[in-house]
């Protein structure tokens, strides 16, 4: 994904978001793998963000809402075949797989 930003898109800034549970945790190596990327991509300011509640629409207008920016810039990973909502009902946000 950071080499496809780096070669095709003008964004500079990368937000690699989990939304958690009340009682979920991450990987305890995500953190540093995530540190990685960063050191690995210097024109990329990634920032790795746990963010409480539940992945889906509301959390999706929510995030858009409060970092000021559109759906539509928003990047997701590819939901597995449990997750509830269909891609449309996510609002305008590009799926990078």
């Amino acid at each position: 994904m950071l080499l496809y930003i780096s070669k095709n898109e003008s964004t500079k800034n990368v937000k690699i978001v989990t939304v958690l549970d009340a009682g979920q945790t991450i990987a305890s190596t995500l953190k540093k793998d995530i540190e990685t990327l960063d050191r690995a991509y210097p024109l990329i300011n990634v920032e790795f963000i746990e963010e409480p509640g539940v992945f889906g629409p509301e959390k999706i207008q929510e995030l858009s809402k409060r970092w000021h920016i559109p759906t539509h810039f928003m990047f997701i990973a590819s939901p597995g075949h449990k997750f509830p909502y269909k891609i449309e009902e996510l609002g305008d946000v590009r799926l990078i797989i």
